[in-house]
């Protein structure tokens, strides 16, 4: 994540958490980790995990995309190319955003570099996914059950059952994906 998106990022999450009526202390001891580590992301200084961001996020009642948009669009919105926001989880995984904010659906591309993952645990939220690998081969574990996508094929999943995906192949693994409500 770029300079400015952590300093966006960790800006809204202090907002957040203060608005809770939470201290680093209480959001720590909520997500498993330490006050100071939380403390890192709020000044920007870190990039944490997709699965950490999503705790946090589920800790301030805010979906993750939320966090990055403060007004949500009622009428129609276009998105220039090169206007999407992005959201830089690693080094080995992006998302750019491809929908205007609102409460009905998150449509968005994720570039995942050669060995990333969403992170080592699973994590879930409420709704549903589904999407398509355009490039690359990707596993997809949703619950038990593992799935294997290469290029052109998709998947539909419940995102109450914990689930994580990671770059299998050889080269950058880039798909299109949609979660509806956006809650990720």
């Amino acid at each position: 994540m770029g300079s400015e998106d952590r300093k966006y990022l960790g800006e809204r999450l202090r907002l957040l958490r203060i608005q809770k009526g939470l201290t680093l202390r209480d959001l720590a001891s909520s997500v498993g980790k330490t006050a100071g580590y939380l403390s890192k992301i709020e000044r920007g200084k870190v990039n944490p995990s997709l699965s950490t961001l999503k705790q946090i996020a589920d800790v301030l009642g805010s979906p993750l995309v939320y966090l990055l948009e403060s007004e949500f669009t009622a009428a129609a919105t276009l998105i220039r190319k090169g206007e999407h926001r992005r959201l830089i989880i690693s080094p080995y995984l992006e998302y750019e955003i491809l929908s205007a904010p609102n409460h009905q659906i998150a449509l968005f591309r994720v570039r995942l570099k050669r060995g990333g993952s969403s992170g080592k645990r699973p994590y879930s939220h409420r709704g549903i996914e589904t999407g398509i690998v355009l490039k690359g081969r990707v596993r997809i574990v949703v619950g038990r059950e593992k799935f294997i996508l290469k290029a052109g094929d998709s998947i539909t999943y419940s995102c109450e059952i914990p689930h994580r995906f990671e770059n299998i192949g050889s080269q950058e693994a880039v798909g299109i994906w949609a979660v509806s409500p956006p809650t990720f």
